[in-house]
């Protein structure tokens, strides 16, 4: 999927182009040139539109694009419904789990193949585990933003990020 279409998804009837374009400081028409897959959103202006939608697919969308495509997308063949997105995860989970055990990270003793299975396993899990998040956070009304922004803090309280 493109930012501008899930531009347009996240934003359905809850904002107007108009009222997000007067939000992320661009024009109405940049905006429909963003949703119509015209233009694309400028990077100085990502920050703000992702906190203005505060939609998970649409900041996963951004972080995918504005990295060259090495962050989740939003799986748009899938079925999205928050009992089924749980079970993949949980699935994924397991699957991840069970190669992070089998494979030895200390002696370097695996071969290049085993090691990109369990990377691949592992990313399995992130995709399911972000869309996991996207979608409980969509369907009981959690902003993404602030569940992101209290994870963060907590950790910085932990110790785990520091000088910021």
């Amino acid at each position: 999927m493109s930012i501008g279409t899930i531009q347009a998804e996240e934003r359905g009837s809850r904002v107007t182009q108009k009222e997000l374009a007067e939000h992320i400081n661009l024009s109405r028409s940049m905006v429909a040139e963003i949703e119509a897959g015209r233009r694309k959103l400028p990077r100085d202006v990502a920050p703000r539109a992702v906190k203005t939608l505060d939609s998970g697919f649409y900041a996963m969308e951004v972080a995918a694009e504005m990295t060259g495509g090495s962050w989740v997308t939003k799986l748009n063949n899938v079925d999205l419904h928050r009992s089924a997105v749980k079970e993949k995860s949980l699935e994924e989970l397991e699957e991840a789990t069970q190669w992070i055990r089998k494979t030895s990270i200390a002696n370097k003793s695996n071969t290049s193949e085993e090691i990109k299975k369990v990377l691949l396993e592992s990313i399995d899990a992130i995709v399911a585990l972000s869309h996991f998040v996207a979608v409980v956070c969509k369907e009981y009304s959690v902003s993404w933003v602030g569940i992101w922004r209290e994870h963060r803090q907590k950790l910085k309280e932990r110790g785990y990020l520091k000088g910021e």
